[in-house]
């Protein structure tokens, strides 16, 4: 069903289908590090801190069809939430995200949603994810996303963007519920078609 899209394939339709996914969170949990691990396939563990709003992008097909996931990393401090909180209602799907070895991150999870809930319509898919799952010690906070995730019935991903594990998992998840909450942009961005391009002549080189 999912594959990344390494492939040119024609979009007979005039419509260009764009999965905006929002990463929210504290700052330093891992959120960059999330996002470039799914569009670069690369990991440093000395990235500077997002300042406002971070952007990559990737694609892959979903039942037959092409879809670019433009994602958005969100800087975490407080100075930034204004600025981040503009992306809210004009995203496909939200990740929030905690550091599993960090207990403040995880407490301020019900926050973020919180705050989210205020500002976006019911409809927009929110997602749970713990990040450095792979780091001794961070099974208490893990647990405890989980149940936090099954007590507000959301999905709920661990996560390690140093060891690459459930990264690809996630994003097509995200892709899946955005699908069947009818919240992916369908409308034509020339801009963004450039991107896919270049993203496919970059898969078909190397």
């Amino acid at each position: 069903m999912y594959r990344p899209s390494n492939d040119s394939i024609t979009n007979r339709s005039t419509d260009f289908p764009i999965v905006k996914v929002l990463i929210l969170g504290d700052q330093a949990i891992g959120k960059t590090s999330l996002m470039l691990r799914f569009t670069d396939d690369n990991f440093n563990d000395n990235y500077f801190n997002t300042l406002g709003i971070d952007f990559k992008s990737k694609s892959i097909i979903y039942k037959g069809r092409e879809y670019l996931l433009q994602i958005w990393d969100s800087a975490g401090q407080e100075q930034f939430k204004n600025i981040t909180r503009t992306y809210y209602k004009k995203s496909s799907a939200i990740i929030v995200a905690f550091d599993s070895t960090r207990s403040d991150s995880f407490d301020n999870v019900r926050t973020w949603i919180t705050n989210i809930t205020v500002e976006i319509e019911d409809k927009i898919p929110i997602v749970i994810v713990a990040t450095k799952c792979d780091i001794e010690g961070s099974n208490d906070n893990i647990k405890k996303g989980k149940f936090l995730a099954k007590e507000l019935r959301l999905s709920y991903f661990k996560t390690s963007s140093k060891m690459n594990i459930n990264i690809e998992k996630l994003f097509v998840h995200l892709v899946e519920v955005a699908f069947k909450s009818r919240t992916i942009d369908y409308g034509s961005n020339s801009f963004l078609k450039s991107q896919l391009n270049a993203n496919r002549k970059k898969n078909c080189c190397h």
